[in-house]
């Protein structure tokens, strides 16, 4: 949920809580105080039928009307009951419902008996009233709310507008660009501390990125020459008459063994390459020439290990880097040759959103899960360094694809998810 629209629920939320709790105060204390003009009414009646009654010195005829009604009713010295104020309901025959009224009801004595007496006031004028003003209220109440919350999205969109254009600006940043990391400034403060901490780290991690960068090419470049230079020498001394069978063992071992380093050396400086999105060009790239060019060049490997290749029978063409998707292709037909079985498997499948790789070959050993993970094993191959599979993971990372691998039926499946 965006903060402005958080803001704005919880602005309305409360708005209309804090309304129907004032509505409802709003109602008993408009209630009570026409109660209480009732009650004037009702008093000023009180005086001129007691007026009238002593005039009289009887009790007089009682009003047909239902607005005049009293009830007069003679009661006992041992009857006592209490002047009161109260409300009830009067079933009205003209209407035929209930009418809701107010009632007073007093004692008199005229000519030593007492009466009781009871007049009534209608509610219903004033209860048209109360709902007609609540009625206004209320829509002048929610009308003001929306009205407000229109205005207060409107000047916080406008208000927002500087933090969502640095957002923007973290977002399309590419530290490969060269280009300066430069932010609008704001007329609110916040904002501008914000954007000036922001571009103090931004230069901060672009100084330490190219330091990192440059100290992996020169390390790389550095190691690589005297790795170079070793196996030369090793070659030389592999070529040798005078080593003796062990001394022949030794050399090759170490030989094997420099060679590994020189692998494991470029392989890694392709990932921190691979990490740091140094490959940004992309183009329209068709897998299935990719893998067909791959197979010939594997051609010699495949036959000897007499494995059989099926597909890809369709192509699709792929948005991403040519040199990144011919590691890609390359790492996934190593790794599908590599760990197959002897006249086993492979297989390829391309569609508009996926590319299916699958392989025969025994289920491996330990957590599938760790596949993709720098320097993990499923076999205690020498010649594999573990790497192959890290690669096509950053790869799929820096391209927007994803990639899942799965075993059944006795066949490694790797499928890479995207978006063509």
């Amino acid at each position: 949920m965006k903060l402005l629209t958080k803001i704005s629920l919880n602005f309305l939320s409360i708005s209309l809580f804090i309304f129907l709790g004032g509505l409802i105060v709003f109602y008993f204390v408009l209630r009570q105080q026409v109660n209480e003009n009732i009650n004037i009414e009702l008093q000023k009646r009180q005086a001129s039928i007691l007026n009238q009654m002593q005039t009289a010195h009887g009790a007089p005829a009682t009003p047909s009307g239902i607005e005049q009604k009293i009830v007069i009713a003679p009661i006992t010295e041992n009857y006592k009951p209490e002047v009161s104020y109260s409300d009830t309901l009067i079933f009205d025959n003209e209407t035929n419902r209930h009418i809701a009224y107010r009632q007073l009801q007093f004692i008199t004595e005229i000519n030593q008996q007492k009466f009781l007496v009871k007049i009534f006031k209608s509610h219903a004028e004033t209860d048209n009233l109360i709902v007609r003003i609540i009625l206004l209220m209320t829509i002048l109440v929610v009308a003001l709310i929306f009205g407000l919350l229109i205005l207060n999205r409107h000047i916080s969109q406008k208000t927002w507008k500087a933090f969502y254009n640095t957002i923007y600006k973290i977002k399309n940043y590419d530290l490969n660009s060269h280009e300066d990391f430069q932010l609008k400034e704001s007329d609110i403060k916040e904002f501008n501390d914000l954007n000036s901490v922001l571009i103090s780290m931004t230069d901060r991690i672009k100084d330490d990125y190219y330091n990192l960068k440059e100290y992996t090419e020169n390390a790389s470049h550095e190691i690589q020459t005297p790795i170079a230079v070793i196996n030369s020498k090793m070659e030389l001394l592999l070529q040798a008459e005078y080593l003796k069978e062990k001394e022949l063992k030794t050399v090759s071992d170490a030989y094997e063994a420099c060679t590994k380093l020189s692998r494991l050396t470029s392989t890694l400086l392709l990932l921190s390459k691979i990490g740091n999105r140094q490959f940004p060009e992309t183009e329209k790239i068709d897998f299935k020439k990719i893998i067909e060019t791959q197979l010939k060049e594997l051609e010699d490997v495949i036959v000897n290990k007499k494995i059989t290749v099926k597909g890809p029978e369709s192509s699709h063409l792929i948005e991403m880097n040519p040199y990144l998707a011919e590691i890609l292709i390359s790492n996934l037909i190593k790794n599908a040759i590599r760990h197959n079985t002897k006249k086993g498997i492979i297989s390829f499948s391309i569609s508009e959103n996926k590319l299916v790789v699958s392989n025969s070959g025994e289920e491996i050993k330990g957590d599938p899960n760790q596949l993709f993970k720098r320097f993990y094993k499923s076999s205690a191959s020498d010649k594999s360094i573990g790497l192959g599979l890290a690669i096509v993971q950053k790869i799929c990372e820096v391209s927007g694809f994803s990639a899942i691998y799965s075993f059944e039926n006795k066949m490694h499946t790797f499928t890479l998810h995207y978006n063509s």
